[in-house]
């Protein structure tokens, strides 16, 4: 569908209006921003530069804002094709709001209201009826440019194909989840969420668990954001909180779980002692200078917390895969496990007797909770997870009241909500009370429904797999066995490119993508692997790893054929060195990537420097830069170990080449991926030449580099080894022995003496101190 914008308005600077308009800016949206008078909208814009995290992809990005206020830019409204109006949630401000710009709009433009909770009939109430065909809801979640889901409601005078364009922009041009929710409170995600959130808090102090016992068990332990139910409530506000439980309470009379909706005596509490969380500096948690204090759920006295402990928890551990670990949790007979079940069963019933209410389907109320709540599966997928028929006897064994909608379904003899099979993958259509596909968009490949084809999956390991794509493309994926969610280098990823890298050679395939659909692409190096060869002081076998490694990635880059990389998230030390290599890159906007090897004591290994130099000279352009400011910049990005805060400032910062594309959409960057290749492809690839002319400053460029390093060190900012590491690095991206002005350096030298930098850094002490305690901390040691 025809979704192109040239320009919008934005009605309302505040939090949410000027953070939607940030993220069109994003997609390179210009549009108009508007409030009351200059002061306020000028503050929102400014705002957008000081927000962590930040709101731009690029800061220059706020040029695409303009600011406007409605006594003398209202006229303007006449430029736009879409309003979204991000004012108060007072019907009769929205109401004053709409009335004053009708008269100011295109025909056919589109207005949607960012409303969490006020119904969409009441709020055209107002409208004349041309225009209500082309209005709807477009619930954001914030922040917009990190919270992937994007909920639309649509009227019953709301023509089809304007609610589908939405959709369409919010997906292609916007990168959004789109959950298609129905006019009711809170919609889909806060419904479900609220339910949830308040729950735990009344079963917590019910069953006398504590803050910090309730966060662990809610958090990354079940796949669901770290800060769990009550540093969420912190982050979020508990004012916040409350009125999201008021208009569900207030407005859900029928509810059969309307006392649940009701704001929590506590957090009734803790408003009243101005106690509203993070923006307050207290609520559920306090930060002190003595450390972060939890709260105590019966006297609201601060207290040091104390550690969590399980047996259910420390039995969960051992399972990587988190279906299995939530089943380990749940039938856990510990405080854990009966406080798990119980949040659990309630939910999940809770949800079931939701549809057709809220949606007339498992998949948007899985899709909301994902995508806006964070969680890594949906409750209808936990409940497959756990066991349909094993949790229902359990369910009624309690006396609690399962759907019959379900019980019909399991009686017909389907046993789970989904079904993945031969490319397919299906759910339970409750409309229907039949089996119906899922259908991925137009510009989605979901590797694990290629996989599940005949010939989809050519080879597996443990930490990796080769997927043939079709069209003659062959897939790396990364899927680690003991760290999925970070996917570090092991020999079984290493083993996988290779073999891809085989195929191409063989003529079997005609093009390689490296990416897969996992949390993050690649957090670097195993270090638990490297702990123990430096350990057992076997630092040949270290050296040959490393020059194997440094080998297979010249292998991308001197391949026949092309190889596109398709890095998103998280691209540390060796994810960088996996991606840089190849013949393009097409990386999801949502991109940190970066090379970190200092914070271990060591420096890139794996042709990390080589890769840096190399983008830097692509990106600068010959003669825009001496030889000495290209290795100056590159010294300054990985010693201060930079790593990027999007794709667009990877570009910046050299990890990127500016060719480089940048998707938007993390769903559809595989196909994005395969759309570029086949273009690569048909435009005839010719592998770069072999590089032995490379120019680079030798013992000049090190000495300028050393006396900063000194001048860092003498003001205190770094330490000794950082110093020592400082001089390695500039060794290497100075073009060691053989740099100079009048001098050339080639490729495989460079490795080489980045290699031996690297096993030499590997050997000292404090370095081995500093791989140890991310190991043990997960956070970088300066010593």
């Amino acid at each position: 569908m025809q979704n192109n914008l040239n320009k919008i308005a934005v009605l309302g600077s505040g939090t949410m209006g000027s953070q939607i308009a940030a993220h069109f800016s994003n997609a390179g949206i210009p549009s108009l921003l508007f409030d009351i008078d200059e002061n306020t909208v000028q503050k929102g814009i400014d705002t957008l530069t000081k927000l962590k995290p930040a709101p731009l992809y690029n800061p220059k990005n706020i040029q695409l804002i303009e600011g406007c206020t409605y006594d003398k830019d209202i006229t303007k409204l006449n430029q736009v094709d879409l309003v979204i109006e991000a004012v108060a949630e007072n019907i009769n401000i929205k109401h004053s709001v709409y009335e004053m710009i009708l008269p100011q709009l295109k025909e056919n433009v589109i207005l949607t209201s960012n409303t969490s909770g006020i119904p969409l009939t009441d709020l055209t109430k107002v409208l004349p009826k041309e225009l209500r065909k082309n209005f709807l809801i477009t619930h954001f979640f914030n922040p917009p440019r990190y919270m992937r889901l994007l909920e639309l409601v649509k009227g019953p005078e709301t023509d089809i194909n304007t609610y589908e364009k939405l959709s369409s922009i919010g997906e292609d041009l916007l990168g959004k989840g789109i959950v298609h929710a129905k006019d009711t409170p809170n919609f889909i995600g806060n419904r479900i969420g609220i339910h949830g959130g308040n729950n735990a808090i009344r079963l917590a102090i019910q069953m006398g668990l504590s803050v910090e016992e309730v966060d662990l068990l809610t958090g990354t332990l079940i796949g669901r954001p770290k800060s769990g139910i009550f540093r969420t409530a912190d982050i979020v506000g508990l004012d916040v909180h409350a009125h999201v439980s008021s208009t569900s309470y207030d407005n859900l009379p029928n509810d059969e779980s309307r006392d649940i909706l009701q704001t929590p005596d506590v957090v009734l509490k803790l408003i009243d002692k101005g106690l509203l969380g993070q923006k307050s500096g207290s609520g559920f948690y306090k930060k002190t200078e003595d450390g972060i204090l939890s709260i105590d759920l019966d006297n609201l006295k601060y207290k040091p917390q104390k550690r969590v402990r399980f047996d259910g928890v420390r039995r969960a551990k051992g399972y990587k895969d988190i279906k299995k670990r939530i089943k380990s949790l749940i039938y856990s007979d510990d405080k854990a496990g009966k406080f798990l079940w119980e949040i659990t069963s309630d939910s999940l019933i809770y949800c079931a007797n939701r549809i057709p209410e809220i949606s007339d389907d498992i998949v948007n109320i899985d899709n909301a909770m994902k995508w806006g709540y964070g969680w890594d599966i949906g409750p209808f997928e936990i409940w497959d997870s756990i066991g349909i028929e094993e949790s229902i006897e359990k369910m009624e064994d309690q006396n609690k009241t399962v759907p019959e909608w379900i019980k019909t379904m399991v009686d017909n003899g389907r046993t789970s909500f989904y079904d993945l099979s031969n490319g397919e993958k299906t759910f339970f259509d409750t409309k229907s009370s039949k089996i119906s596909a899922i259908k991925p968009g137009s510009k989605n490949i979901n590797l694990n429904i290629v996989k599940s084809t005949k010939n989809g999956l050519i080879k597996r390991d443990w930490s990796a797999s080769l997927i043939d794509l079709g069209d003659g493309i062959v897939n790396v994926e990364f899927h680690s066995a003991l760290q999925p969610t970070l996917n570090p280098i092991d020999t079984s990823i290493g083993k996988m490119i290779e073999k891809g890298l085989d195929l191409l050679e063989s003529d079997k395939f005609n093009g390689m993508i490296i990416g897969h659909q996992g949390a993050n692409f690649c957090a670097g190096a195993n270090l638990a692997n490297m702990i123990q060869v430096i350990e057992s002081g076997n630092f040949k076998k270290l050296e040959d790893a490393v020059k194997s490694i440094q080998d297979l990635l010249q292998r991308i880059r001197f391949s026949n054929k092309p190889i596109v990389a398709a890095p998103h998230h998280l691209a540390l030390g060796g994810g960088f060195e996996i991606a840089a290599p190849a013949a393009h890159r097409v990386a999801s906007s949502e991109l940190y990537i970066g090379a970190v090897e200092v914070g271990v004591g060591l420096i890139p290994g794996a042709g990390g420097n080589l890769r840096m130099l190399l983008n830097q000279m692509e990106n600068i352009g010959s003669g825009m830069m001496n030889s000495f400011q290209i290795a100056q910049k590159s010294f300054e990005t990985i010693a201060f170990a930079k790593v990027s805060t999007s794709a667009d400032k990877a570009k910046h910062l050299g990890y990127l080449l500016n060719t480089d594309t940048i998707h938007i959409n993390n769903d559809q960057r595989i196909w994005k991926a395969k759309q570029k290749l086949i273009e690569i492809i048909e435009g005839g690839y010719i592998k770069p030449k072999y590089r032995d002319d490379l120019k680079l400053p030798g013992a000049g460029g090190r000495t300028a580099m050393a006396m900063a390093v000194k001048g860092f060190k003498a003001q205190g900012k770094i330490s000794a080894h950082d110093e020592l590491i400082a001089k390695k690095l500039a060794y290497v991206l100075t073009g060691g022995n053989k740099g100079g002005l009048t001098k050339s350096v080639d490729e495989q030298y460079l490795l080489d003496i980045e290699r031996e930098a690297f096993v030499s850094l590997a050997g000292e002490k404090l370095s081995q101190d500093r791989i140890r305690f991310m190991l043990n901390k997960g956070k970088p040691l300066r010593n």
